[in-house]
């Protein structure tokens, strides 16, 4: 196995995980959509590449798209449609759409540059789909109901699209950006909605936290089963290493079997991402014995962990206005400390942060388990850290910051 950081990787170089792939495959095949939320560098986009081979091979329509750097209405479905291998259904598309006279001319040629028929559009006709989407949307969605295959669409990164098209940038119109972002999540339920369709929609930010903050629609996924990406476990995570060592291109004589043991009790979680920073960290440097290996994660590795992935919780909280993030870290700190005994029950959760002044505290709790702070645990009724790394996070990081 070839060690990879930092890049979505697929086929050979995947780690298998048969336990989130193929449930996921057939739950898709089945016409189910699904989320995919959780930290960055977790394996979300490998895991979503291994998928879409899957689907591919099955015969399914996959179109992809990264919309982190997106905005609007073209950055979605233009892309979408655009990344669809499907020439005869983009055909298709635009003779029922020169069917529709009321259709402003600028609209028709955006649509036609989506399919690769006309020049790329100006972010100028931004405005001119969002007064034209009623009666496109509807286009659209007929040319998808009429098709036969079975489709998926997988849109990585979509809330950033969605916090973009809010804020809009310099002299934007707030109303139109609102409009937009209710535009685009209504369009994509309405085409999950057709039985030969599932989407797969990921994010390194959760959706209801977003949607509470701007005033959106907290349910908008709520027609859409949530996938929760766990680390390895350490038996997974000792065979990956031993496939890292196999395939690293400079040989590693001296690693054995206490050299994989002390490589993963030093790492803050077992995420493949992790495992790979941590191998390449002592690989180069020909570290094998457990003193070297345990001295240069510590010079090496931790300050990373700190950039790579500590930050990411920070991101989040800041994200939120003073009180709201008051409030979420009194939450995280109720959990954590109660993460050695199993969690806390959802009734003491509730009692403690109802004497902080928080009216709803289930809302908290939804956001905290979709932005990879908090888990629930079915079988006990608690609530319990995400990950080891959010105990590592927040025993590392002094409370100001996350104040």
């Amino acid at each position: 196995m070839r060690s990879y950081y930092g890049t979505s990787v697929s086929g050979e170089d995947f780690w298998p995980r048969p336990d989130m792939v193929d449930p996921l495959v057939k739950s898709l095949l089945r016409g189910q959509s699904h989320t995919l939320f959780g930290l960055r560098r977790t394996g979300k986009s490998s895991l979503m590449g291994e998928v879409r081979l899957r689907l591919e091979a099955a015969g399914v329509l996959v179109s992809q798209i990264n919309a982190e750097s997106g905005k609007g209405l073209q950055d979605v479905f233009g892309e979408l449609l655009r990344n669809l291998p499907a020439p005869d259904l983009k055909a298709g598309l635009l003779r029922r759409m020169e069917q529709v006279h009321t259709l402003a001319q600028p609209v028709v040629g955006l649509v036609r540059s989506w399919m690769g028929h006309g020049p790329a559009a100006s972010a100028s006709a931004e405005k001119d789909l969002l007064d034209y989407w009623p009666a496109l949307s509807r286009v659209l969605f007929e040319a998808l109901k009429a098709e036969n295959r079975r489709i998926a669409l997988f849109v990585d990164e979509l809330p950033f699209l969605i916090e973009n098209t809010l804020e809009g940038g310099p002299g934007a119109d707030p109303r139109q950006g609102m409009a937009t972002a209710q535009k685009i999540l209504v369009t994509l339920r309405e085409w999950r909605g057709l039985p030969h369709v599932s989407m797969l929609v990921a994010g390194s930010i959760g959706m209801r936290g977003l949607a509470l903050r701007h005033g959106l629609d907290p349910g908008a996924f709520s027609d859409m089963l949530p996938v929760v990406l766990p680390p390895l476990t350490t038996e997974e995570a000792g065979r990956m290493v031993k496939a890292l060592v196999a395939g690293n291109l400079s040989p590693l004589p001296g690693w054995t079997e206490e050299s994989t043991r002390c490589l993963l009790a030093g790492l803050p979680d077992l995420y493949p991402g992790f495992i790979q920073l941590g191998f390449q960290t002592v690989a180069d440097r020909g570290s094998t014995t457990p003193e070297a290996i345990q001295r240069n994660l510590q010079e090496h590795l931790e300050p990373q962990l700190h950039h790579e992935f500590f930050s990411q919780f920070d991101h989040r909280l800041r994200r939120e206005d003073p009180e709201r993030r008051q409030q979420l870290t009194a939450a995280i700190d109720l959990v954590v400390d109660s993460a050695a005994q199993g969690g806390v029950s959802l009734e003491v959760f509730h009692e403690e942060l109802e004497k902080r002044g928080c009216e709803v505290p289930e809302e908290l709790a939804a956001v905290l388990r979709e932005d990879g702070f908090l888990n629930f645990n079915a079988r006990t009724n608690n609530l319990c850290p995400a990950s080891a790394m959010v105990v590592a996070w927040r025993n590392s990081t002094p409370r100001a910051r996350r104040r």
